[in-house]
Protein backbone atom coordinates (compact mmCIF):
# COMPACT_ATOMS: atom_id res chain seq x y z
CA UNK A 1 0.00 0.00 0.00
CA UNK A 2 1.48 3.37 -0.90
CA UNK A 3 1.71 6.22 1.59
CA UNK A 4 -1.19 8.20 0.13
CA UNK A 5 -3.53 5.18 0.33
CA UNK A 6 -2.42 4.35 3.86
CA UNK A 7 -3.13 7.88 5.08
CA UNK A 8 -6.40 7.95 3.17
CA UNK A 9 -7.57 4.66 4.66
CA UNK A 10 -6.59 5.74 8.16
CA UNK A 11 -8.60 8.94 7.68
CA UNK A 12 -11.64 7.01 6.44
CA UNK A 13 -11.47 4.68 9.42
CA UNK A 14 -11.23 7.66 11.78
CA UNK A 15 -14.22 9.38 10.13
CA UNK A 16 -16.50 6.35 9.97
CA UNK A 17 -15.30 4.15 12.83
CA UNK A 18 -15.03 1.24 10.39
CA UNK A 19 -12.04 -0.61 9.02
CA UNK A 20 -11.20 -0.37 5.33
CA UNK A 21 -10.83 -3.92 4.03
CA UNK A 22 -10.02 -3.15 0.39
CA UNK A 23 -9.31 -0.10 -1.75
CA UNK A 24 -9.72 -0.21 -5.55
CA UNK A 25 -9.21 2.59 -8.09
CA UNK A 26 -12.24 3.52 -10.18
CA UNK A 27 -11.89 4.19 -13.90
CA UNK A 28 -13.38 7.09 -15.83
CA UNK A 29 -12.10 10.04 -13.81
CA UNK A 30 -9.27 11.96 -15.47
CA UNK A 31 -8.92 14.96 -13.16
CA UNK A 32 -8.89 13.23 -9.76
CA UNK A 33 -8.02 9.93 -8.14
CA UNK A 34 -11.33 8.19 -7.44
CA UNK A 35 -11.28 5.08 -5.24
CA UNK A 36 -13.80 2.53 -3.99
CA UNK A 37 -13.38 1.36 -0.40
CA UNK A 38 -14.95 -1.81 0.96
CA UNK A 39 -15.53 -1.55 4.73
CA UNK A 40 -15.57 -4.24 7.40
CA UNK A 41 -19.38 -4.26 7.55
CA UNK A 42 -19.50 -4.92 3.75
CA UNK A 43 -20.72 -1.39 3.01
CA UNK A 44 -18.82 0.76 0.53
CA UNK A 45 -17.70 4.36 0.23
CA UNK A 46 -15.97 6.34 -2.50
CA UNK A 47 -13.20 8.91 -2.12
CA UNK A 48 -11.98 11.66 -4.39
CA UNK A 49 -8.44 13.02 -4.05
CA UNK A 50 -7.27 16.07 -5.98
CA UNK A 51 -3.73 15.29 -7.13
CA UNK A 52 -3.55 17.83 -9.97
CA UNK A 53 -1.53 20.72 -8.52
CA UNK A 54 -2.25 23.05 -11.44
CA UNK A 55 -5.99 22.57 -10.98
CA UNK A 56 -5.66 23.19 -7.26
CA UNK A 57 -3.66 26.35 -7.89
CA UNK A 58 -6.51 27.66 -10.05
CA UNK A 59 -9.30 26.44 -7.75
CA UNK A 60 -8.01 25.78 -4.22
CA UNK A 61 -11.57 25.32 -2.93
CA UNK A 62 -12.37 22.25 -5.07
CA UNK A 63 -13.25 19.96 -2.17
CA UNK A 64 -15.22 22.71 -0.42
CA UNK A 65 -17.06 23.24 -3.71
CA UNK A 66 -18.07 19.60 -4.10
CA UNK A 67 -19.05 19.34 -0.45
CA UNK A 68 -21.37 22.34 -0.85
CA UNK A 69 -22.82 20.84 -4.04
CA UNK A 70 -23.59 17.49 -2.41
CA UNK A 71 -25.09 19.14 0.66
CA UNK A 72 -27.36 21.27 -1.54
CA UNK A 73 -28.49 18.17 -3.42
CA UNK A 74 -29.05 16.19 -0.22
CA UNK A 75 -32.29 18.10 0.36
CA UNK A 76 -33.71 16.69 -2.87
CA UNK A 77 -34.73 13.16 -3.87
CA UNK A 78 -32.01 12.67 -6.47
CA UNK A 79 -29.69 9.74 -7.33
CA UNK A 80 -26.52 11.48 -6.15
CA UNK A 81 -23.82 10.62 -3.60
CA UNK A 82 -24.27 11.49 0.07
CA UNK A 83 -21.48 13.63 1.52
CA UNK A 84 -19.72 11.92 4.43
CA UNK A 85 -16.50 13.80 5.20
CA UNK A 86 -13.88 16.14 3.74
CA UNK A 87 -10.23 16.92 4.29
CA UNK A 88 -10.22 20.06 2.18
CA UNK A 89 -6.76 21.26 3.21
CA UNK A 90 -4.99 17.89 3.12
CA UNK A 91 -4.37 17.93 6.86
CA UNK A 92 -4.77 14.15 7.13
CA UNK A 93 -4.55 12.69 3.62
CA UNK A 94 -1.60 14.25 1.75
CA UNK A 95 -4.07 15.56 -0.83
CA UNK A 96 -7.41 17.37 -0.58
CA UNK A 97 -9.97 14.58 -0.16
CA UNK A 98 -13.72 14.03 -0.07
CA UNK A 99 -15.62 10.97 1.11
CA UNK A 100 -19.10 9.97 -0.07
CA UNK A 101 -21.25 6.88 -0.13
CA UNK A 102 -21.02 4.46 -3.04
CA UNK A 103 -23.88 4.45 -5.55
CA UNK A 104 -24.85 1.20 -7.33
CA UNK A 105 -24.34 0.96 -11.06
CA UNK A 106 -21.59 1.88 -13.50
CA UNK A 107 -20.96 4.25 -16.37
CA UNK A 108 -21.83 2.71 -19.73
CA UNK A 109 -21.04 4.03 -23.19
CA UNK A 110 -23.00 1.66 -25.40
CA UNK A 111 -25.34 3.63 -27.66
CA UNK A 112 -28.18 1.23 -26.86
CA UNK A 113 -28.10 2.36 -23.21
CA UNK A 114 -28.90 5.92 -24.24
CA UNK A 115 -31.39 5.00 -26.92
CA UNK A 116 -33.38 3.18 -24.23
CA UNK A 117 -32.63 5.61 -21.39
CA UNK A 118 -32.84 9.04 -23.02
CA UNK A 119 -36.06 9.99 -21.23
CA UNK A 120 -34.55 8.98 -17.88
CA UNK A 121 -31.48 11.09 -18.65
CA UNK A 122 -33.61 14.12 -19.48
CA UNK A 123 -35.97 13.72 -16.52
CA UNK A 124 -33.06 13.44 -14.09
CA UNK A 125 -31.39 16.56 -15.48
CA UNK A 126 -34.61 18.54 -15.21
CA UNK A 127 -34.97 17.46 -11.58
CA UNK A 128 -31.41 18.62 -10.93
CA UNK A 129 -32.27 21.99 -12.42
CA UNK A 130 -35.14 22.31 -9.97
CA UNK A 131 -32.76 22.10 -6.99
CA UNK A 132 -33.03 25.32 -4.96
CA UNK A 133 -29.80 27.34 -5.10
CA UNK A 134 -28.54 27.89 -1.52
CA UNK A 135 -28.02 31.53 -0.62
CA UNK A 136 -24.42 30.76 0.40
CA UNK A 137 -23.54 28.90 -2.83
CA UNK A 138 -21.22 31.34 -4.66
CA UNK A 139 -20.13 29.36 -7.72
CA UNK A 140 -21.37 30.75 -11.05
CA UNK A 141 -21.18 29.52 -14.63
CA UNK A 142 -18.34 30.64 -16.91
CA UNK A 143 -17.21 29.22 -20.23
CA UNK A 144 -14.10 27.06 -20.02
CA UNK A 145 -12.34 29.32 -22.53
CA UNK A 146 -12.95 33.10 -22.55
CA UNK A 147 -15.34 33.72 -25.41
CA UNK A 148 -13.13 36.26 -27.16
CA UNK A 149 -10.27 33.71 -27.19
CA UNK A 150 -12.23 31.04 -29.07
CA UNK A 151 -10.82 30.12 -32.47
CA UNK A 152 -11.84 28.27 -35.60
CA UNK A 153 -9.99 24.91 -35.50
CA UNK A 154 -7.13 24.69 -37.99
CA UNK A 155 -8.19 21.23 -39.17
CA UNK A 156 -11.61 22.21 -40.48
CA UNK A 157 -12.56 21.69 -44.09
CA UNK A 158 -15.61 23.95 -43.59
CA UNK A 159 -14.20 27.21 -42.19
CA UNK A 160 -17.25 29.23 -43.23
CA UNK A 161 -19.53 27.25 -40.89
CA UNK A 162 -17.13 27.67 -37.98
CA UNK A 163 -16.66 31.40 -38.65
CA UNK A 164 -20.42 31.89 -38.73
CA UNK A 165 -20.80 29.96 -35.47
CA UNK A 166 -17.93 31.82 -33.82
CA UNK A 167 -19.34 35.22 -34.75
CA UNK A 168 -22.70 34.16 -33.31
CA UNK A 169 -21.36 33.14 -29.88
CA UNK A 170 -19.12 36.20 -29.65
CA UNK A 171 -21.93 38.65 -30.41
CA UNK A 172 -25.23 37.09 -29.32
CA UNK A 173 -25.04 36.09 -25.65
CA UNK A 174 -28.63 35.38 -24.54
CA UNK A 175 -30.18 36.28 -21.21
CA UNK A 176 -31.10 33.44 -18.86
CA UNK A 177 -32.53 32.65 -15.46
CA UNK A 178 -29.85 30.79 -13.46
CA UNK A 179 -30.61 27.34 -12.08
CA UNK A 180 -28.53 24.76 -10.24
CA UNK A 181 -26.48 23.01 -12.94
CA UNK A 182 -24.12 20.04 -12.89
CA UNK A 183 -21.79 21.66 -15.47
CA UNK A 184 -20.30 18.32 -16.55
CA UNK A 185 -23.38 16.25 -17.37
CA UNK A 186 -22.24 13.56 -19.79
CA UNK A 187 -22.09 9.75 -20.06
CA UNK A 188 -19.00 9.08 -17.93
CA UNK A 189 -20.71 10.82 -15.00
CA UNK A 190 -23.95 8.84 -15.33
CA UNK A 191 -24.37 5.43 -13.67
CA UNK A 192 -26.76 2.72 -14.87
CA UNK A 193 -27.97 -0.50 -13.29
CA UNK A 194 -30.35 -2.95 -14.96
CA UNK A 195 -31.39 -0.36 -17.53
CA UNK A 196 -32.18 2.30 -14.94
CA UNK A 197 -30.29 5.51 -14.29
CA UNK A 198 -28.92 4.86 -10.80
CA UNK A 199 -26.59 7.79 -10.20
CA UNK A 200 -25.14 11.12 -11.25
CA UNK A 201 -21.62 11.69 -9.95
CA UNK A 202 -18.80 14.26 -10.10
CA UNK A 203 -20.32 17.38 -8.57
CA UNK A 204 -17.11 19.37 -8.29
CA UNK A 205 -18.12 21.79 -11.06
CA UNK A 206 -21.75 22.42 -10.07
CA UNK A 207 -22.76 26.07 -10.23
CA UNK A 208 -25.51 28.57 -10.93
CA UNK A 209 -26.02 28.86 -14.66
CA UNK A 210 -28.21 28.36 -17.74
CA UNK A 211 -30.11 25.07 -17.86
CA UNK A 212 -29.19 24.66 -21.51
CA UNK A 213 -25.47 24.59 -20.63
CA UNK A 214 -25.93 21.11 -19.16
CA UNK A 215 -28.00 20.05 -22.14
CA UNK A 216 -25.40 21.44 -24.53
CA UNK A 217 -22.45 19.78 -22.82
CA UNK A 218 -24.17 16.39 -22.94
CA UNK A 219 -25.18 16.98 -26.57
CA UNK A 220 -21.60 17.74 -27.58
CA UNK A 221 -20.50 14.47 -26.00
CA UNK A 222 -23.30 12.60 -27.76
CA UNK A 223 -22.48 14.19 -31.12
CA UNK A 224 -18.84 13.08 -30.88
CA UNK A 225 -19.61 9.64 -29.46
CA UNK A 226 -22.57 8.70 -31.65
CA UNK A 227 -23.50 11.51 -34.05
CA UNK A 228 -25.93 14.39 -34.42
CA UNK A 229 -29.12 12.29 -34.25
CA UNK A 230 -28.38 11.16 -30.69
CA UNK A 231 -27.56 14.70 -29.63
CA UNK A 232 -30.83 15.90 -31.13
CA UNK A 233 -32.79 13.15 -29.35
CA UNK A 234 -31.50 14.39 -26.01
CA UNK A 235 -32.51 17.99 -26.71
CA UNK A 236 -36.02 16.87 -27.66
CA UNK A 237 -36.29 14.72 -24.54
CA UNK A 238 -35.17 17.57 -22.27
CA UNK A 239 -37.46 20.17 -23.85
CA UNK A 240 -40.33 17.73 -23.44
CA UNK A 241 -39.64 17.82 -19.69
CA UNK A 242 -38.86 21.52 -19.51
CA UNK A 243 -40.50 23.45 -22.35
CA UNK A 244 -38.45 26.59 -22.93
CA UNK A 245 -37.21 28.75 -25.76
CA UNK A 246 -34.29 27.06 -27.50
CA UNK A 247 -31.22 28.89 -28.75
CA UNK A 248 -28.26 27.18 -30.41
CA UNK A 249 -25.94 29.54 -28.52
CA UNK A 250 -25.05 27.18 -25.68
CA UNK A 251 -24.64 24.21 -28.02
CA UNK A 252 -22.25 26.12 -30.25
CA UNK A 253 -20.29 27.49 -27.30
CA UNK A 254 -20.00 23.97 -25.90
CA UNK A 255 -18.51 22.72 -29.17
CA UNK A 256 -15.91 25.49 -29.15
CA UNK A 257 -15.15 24.71 -25.51
CA UNK A 258 -14.59 21.06 -26.44
CA UNK A 259 -12.62 21.17 -29.68
CA UNK A 260 -8.88 21.71 -29.86
CA UNK A 261 -6.17 21.40 -32.48
CA UNK A 262 -5.43 17.73 -31.74
CA UNK A 263 -8.91 16.35 -31.06
CA UNK A 264 -7.54 13.34 -29.24
CA UNK A 265 -10.11 10.85 -27.99
CA UNK A 266 -11.17 11.69 -24.42
CA UNK A 267 -9.30 9.50 -21.94
CA UNK A 268 -12.41 8.98 -19.84
CA UNK A 269 -14.02 7.16 -22.79
CA UNK A 270 -11.08 4.89 -23.49
CA UNK A 271 -10.68 4.11 -19.78
CA UNK A 272 -14.20 2.70 -19.88
CA UNK A 273 -13.34 0.49 -22.83
CA UNK A 274 -14.93 2.56 -25.59
CA UNK A 275 -12.69 2.13 -28.64
CA UNK A 276 -15.03 3.17 -31.45
CA UNK A 277 -13.48 6.62 -31.95
CA UNK A 278 -10.44 8.16 -33.58
CA UNK A 279 -9.24 11.74 -33.86
CA UNK A 280 -10.32 11.89 -37.50
CA UNK A 281 -13.81 10.59 -36.71
CA UNK A 282 -14.23 13.13 -33.91
CA UNK A 283 -13.21 15.93 -36.26
CA UNK A 284 -15.70 14.72 -38.85
CA UNK A 285 -18.51 14.55 -36.30
CA UNK A 286 -17.65 18.00 -34.93
CA UNK A 287 -17.89 19.36 -38.49
CA UNK A 288 -21.28 17.69 -38.94
CA UNK A 289 -22.54 19.09 -35.66
CA UNK A 290 -21.45 22.68 -36.34
CA UNK A 291 -23.01 22.51 -39.78
CA UNK A 292 -26.24 21.26 -38.23
CA UNK A 293 -26.28 23.94 -35.50
CA UNK A 294 -25.64 26.74 -38.00
CA UNK A 295 -29.11 26.06 -39.44
CA UNK A 296 -30.61 27.56 -36.28
CA UNK A 297 -28.62 30.81 -36.28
Amino acid sequence: MNQVNEKLENWIQLQLGKEVRKTSPLKGGVSSAISHHLLDDQSSVVSRQILNKEWLAEEPDLIIHERASLLALSREDLPVPTFLAADANAEECDAPSLLMNAIPGKAQLELSVYEAGMVQLAKTLYRIHQTPIPSDFPWKYASYTPIQELKVPNWTTNPDDWKKALHFVQHSTPSFTPVFIHRDYHPTNILWEDGKLSGVVDWINACNGPALVDVAHCRTNFSLLYGVDTADSFLKAYLNENPMDYTPYWDILSVFDFVDEEMEVYEGWTDLGYTELSSSLMKSRAEDYIRYLCQFI
